[in-house]
């Protein structure tokens, strides 16, 4: 297992999981699979630059994505939302996805922010769990956070403190 920041160079490999990622748990998602089935490859790599995304390697198959955007009002540039977090049905079981976001927490620290905070689907007892388990709390509930046709899904807002001893 290796975990290494992804780059423009690597957008065909961040668009097959995005697909992937889109089109197995599109509930799970602010984006839609249609969506990003029509980005460009100029799109893509826009994306990869403006965000600072880890990807997950089983060799050199990319197989978990995690990613924040630090907030960009000044007095909010301490914090970050991280999005994108999804792995292979494969790669899952195995506590990677605690590595992936420690890993994740580590980069968010080296570049000075002191909080990452994001919102995950009340439904989705693995993925809260693995964030438990990476050090983010709960605090919160976002009510019909996401919509899909009539159906409303809610969102637990979690934290992780990066400055914390």
């Amino acid at each position: 297992m290796t975990i290494r920041r992804l780059g423009p160079a690597d957008w065909a490999r961040f668009r097959e999981i995005r697909l992937d990622m889109l089109r197995a748990a599109p509930r799970a998602f602010g984006s839609t699979h249609e969506e990003w089935a029509v980005k460009s490859e100029r799109e893509i790599r826009a994306w990869l630059s403006a965000m600072h995304t880890l990807g997950l390697f089983d060799g050199a198959r990319l197989v978990g994505t995690a990613s924040f955007a630090r907030r960009g009002a000044t007095r909010a540039a301490h914090r970050a939302e991280v999005i994108a977090v999804y792995l292979r049905p494969e790669a899952r079981g195995q506590g990677r996805a605690v590595a992936l976001m420690l890993a994740l927490a580590g980069a968010a620290r080296a570049e000075g922010l002191v909080q990452l905070e994001l919102e995950v689907a009340d439904w989705n007892a693995p993925a809260i769990a693995a964030y438990e388990r990476a050090g983010f709390r709960r605090v919160g509930v976002m009510p019909r956070a996401m919509r899909d046709g009539t159906r409303f899904t809610d969102d637990l807002i979690l934290v992780r403190d990066l400055d914390a001893p």
